[in-house]
């Protein structure tokens, strides 16, 4: 999303709409075919230097105009007040309006600017895409999982029990399909960490799982589990994970990270501790961090190439289906990344691969290796191609490994969880009473009515965090002018009254 022009040509400016947006972002100076629609938006996010100024501002007064001087300000500083800015409008993203540079320099620092606002807008369709997707299915998996959850946190005292023993930590990417049969090789002498998506692939090498790590709501365990061999040594899930995953391995196999939902977050402040260690970005780069917690060194990675190889996104025994919501396109044109051998590489997962480049740096140095024949270059991390990894000596991993079972047992639960979750009880009791009232006001005056009769239980604070997730991805819904035909509100409906139903029978 930046000008560009063939060779000796003028520069153009850079139009981006976004369908239905009542905000704008502009860069550079106003363009005069930009104001009429500019002096219709709701509020305008000017970032401009005072060349730009001197062309005239936006046709916005008052607090519609929001202006981001660009001399002197930083990428963090533009970075939180496009944040802020995006908020005011929580349906639909800001259209972009960005001016062609006059001069190489002036292009030059404006492209980290626009770089942000790409990105940015990028990860703010995929979050709010996510939210109405996932929502209903975050708190119904939380509400599912919710007894074992406080039972099952991940011991806070196996942090550092695994110290000096090496690891191997599996991500999904498409390298793994070269890498696994040398790691089955070697891993009697390191302890292995896998990614729910990679089990299939390592199990067809036949390497043995030591921890697998499954945080996504969409990883049914059906998908990912071996058709048939071992099951993993321990599974490590979210509060959000499929409630499947406790049946299907057994419960004394399964340990819950912590992660960001209202609910969990909740119980925290309400005297519940939460799990030892929090949920990453991703189950591959949550895998390193229970590595690292574990005391592991030095840490091998593998699959983890958080780039594409020609078009294919993952390792080729992952079950495509659940990559099916994900928003993937194969036919897209993605980011340029650093490579681990070749120069650039295509990434679809850019946000991914800056994080966990932050997340690398903090470790100490030469104590990770990435073995991978292609994919994205990852920041202090050594490249090792695959048949030039010399794999650890083998090491007494199992008798540590044993030590482990003595602190994963059932905790008893805390007595603010049981007090937690009778209020969690009560607040579906009061839910599963307002339905029939909600459903009568939909079918005798429309959707209107049903958004008004919602708007006091989302603001009662007990309704929201029994709600969870779910009551993120309905307030949008509730903001005026109210949109959506009843059928899309009886959908809706539906999923409350599922939850309310939930909530009656949790822990």
């Amino acid at each position: 999303m930046k000008p560009e022009t063939a060779a000796g040509e003028e520069l153009k400016s850079f139009v981006q709409e976004y369908p239905g947006a009542t905000t704008c972002v502009v860069i550079g100076a106003v363009q005069p075919e930009w104001r009429e629609q500019l002096s219709r938006a709701r509020a305008v996010l000017w970032c401009a230097d005072e060349r730009d100024c001197a062309a005239g501002a936006p046709a916005v007064a008052g607090e519609r105009m929001h202006f981001f001087p660009l001399a002197g300000a930083s990428l963090a500083q533009w970075s939180e007040a496009l944040v802020r800015f995006v908020r005011l409008d929580a349906r639909r993203l800001p259209s972009v309006f960005v001016a062609a540079a006059e001069a190489d320099d002036d292009e030059r620092r404006r492209a980290p600017f626009v770089a942000v606002v790409v990105d940015e807008l990028r990860e703010q369709h995929r979050g709010r895409v996510t939210r109405q997707q996932d929502g209903f299915r975050w708190q119904q998996h939380v509400l599912a999982n919710l007894s074992r959850y406080t039972r099952r946190p991940l011991p806070s005292e196996w942090r550092g029990a695994l110290a000096g023993l090496p690891a191997a930590v599996c991500g999904a990417g498409p390298s793994l399909d070269l890498s696994a049969p040398r790691l089955g090789a070697g891993q009697e002498g390191c302890v292995v960490f896998a990614a729910d998506s990679a089990l299939r692939t390592l199990a067809r090498h036949g390497v043995r799982v030591d921890f697998a790590v499954s945080i996504d709501v969409a990883k049914l365990p059906e998908k990912c589990l071996p058709e048939t061999g071992e099951l993993p040594g321990r599974v490590v899930l979210s509060a959000v994970s499929p409630a499947g995953w406790s049946e299907r391995v057994g419960k004394e196999r399964v340990h819950f990270v912590s992660s960001r939902q209202i609910t969990t977050d909740w119980l925290a402040k309400s005297g519940v501790p939460a799990p030892a260690l929090a949920s990453a970005e991703n189950c591959g780069v949550t895998a390193l961090e229970l590595a690292r917690w574990l005391g592991c060194a030095p840490i091998f990675l593998f699959g983890l190439d958080l780039a594409l190889s020609g078009r294919q996104r993952h390792t080729g025994a992952a079950d495509a289906s659940i990559y099916v919501r994900s928003g993937f396109d194969a036919a897209q044109e993605f980011s340029k990344v650093p490579g681990n051998w070749e120069e650039r590489v295509s990434t679809h997962a850019p946000g991914d691969w800056r994080a966990l480049n932050a997340r690398l740096a903090s470790f100490p140095a030469g104590s990770v290796f990435n073995v991978n024949d292609r994919g994205a270059r990852l920041e202090n991390a050594t490249p090792v191609r695959p048949d030039a990894w010399t794999p650890p000596e083998a090491c007494a991993k199992a008798e540590r490994l044993a030590l482990l079972a003595r602190g994963g047992a059932d905790a008893p639960a805390p007595a603010a969880a049981t007090a937690a979750l009778a209020e969690l009880r009560a607040c579906g009791r009061r839910l599963l009473a307002t339905t029939p009232e909600l459903r009568r006001a939909l079918a005798a005056r429309g959707p209107e009515a049903v958004a008004v009769a919602l708007r006091p239980v989302l603001a009662d604070p007990a309704f929201g965090r029994a709600l969870g997730g779910f009551a993120l991805k309905l307030m949008p819904h509730l903001l005026p002018p109210t949109e959506g035909d009843a059928d899309f509100w009886r959908g809706l409906l539906d999923e409350f009254e599922a939850l309310a139903i939930a909530l009656e029978s949790v822990g």
